[in-house]
């Protein structure tokens, strides 16, 4: 047989070969590829431990039941004295009450009081939670009251300031339905700056923000700012201290 006769039947052996390893290591690769496409993909956990306890979840009743803390119910002489401060002439009145009955802190009186809080004005409805995360997160340190107010608030949101009110996370407030001339006549009232909610989505806070009031009290129909460095001061009784004077 002749030397080009053996030379091309060894190339057409070759290209035989080549040919079928081809096919054969594509069908591989097709497979491994469909393979992973279909299976579950691995889910690595950082610091996972398979033995480690389940997460606990608290319920809707149970997040909303308040911890063992000494209670806010103030007393004769405490709602005494809150009572004339909210008729002292120095007091503003506001005709818009507490969003939620779960911010009452005095069940006898039905008020929520708070004393002391942080103000903060929204001009527009709070839509999310996260926009109020960093004024609560900077409050929650400092266990500063704060009392939010705002034209609506979402339903979740609102439930998510309940229930960290009702667990003793942070003191807080929430009036809801009030109009312009209500939230400008409240900002002047305390010093807070009016803000809107694209001020809380961009984070912008300015310094002086959020304003403050000596003691802010709501019931259902009505919220009162108080301020209690300018309450008059009770009646001096001259009688019983001449009395207290005479010889027995």
């Amino acid at each position: 047989m002749d030397l080009w006769t053996l030379g091309l039947i060894a190339v057409m052996v070759i290209g035989i070969a080549l040919i079928v390893f081809g096919a054969v290591s594509d069908r591989r690769k097709n497979a491994r590829a469909a393979q992973e496409i279909l299976s579950v993909p691995r889910r690595t956990i950082p610091h996972f431990r398979p033995d480690a306890e389940p997460p606990h979840y608290l319920s809707e009743l149970q997040a909303r039941r308040a911890p063992a803390e000494p209670a806010t119910t103030l007393t004769a002489d405490e709602r005494s004295t809150v009572t004339n401060e909210i008729k002292a002439p120095t007091t503003t009145t506001v005709t818009v009450g507490y969003a939620s009955r779960d911010f009452v802190t005095d069940p006898t009186s039905s008020w929520a009081v708070q004393a002391a809080p942080r103000v903060l004005v929204c001009t527009d409805t709070i839509r999310t939670i996260r926009e109020l995360l960093p004024v609560l997160e900077k409050l929650i340190m400092s266990r500063t009251p704060l009392v939010v107010v705002a034209p609506a608030i979402a339903p979740d949101v609102l439930a998510t300031l309940e229930v960290n009110h009702i667990r003793g996370l942070v003191k807080l407030l929430a009036m809801v339905g009030a109009d312009h001339a209500q939230l400008d006549a409240i900002a002047r009232r305390t010093g807070a700056t009016l803000l809107s909610r694209a001020d809380l989505q961009s984070g912008y806070l300015p310094a002086g923000y959020l304003g403050q009031i000596g003691r802010w009290v709501s019931d259902s129909n009505a919220s009162y700012l108080i301020d209690t460095a300018h309450q008059p001061s009770p009646p001096h009784d001259a009688a019983a201290d001449q009395r207290g004077t005479q010889p027995g």
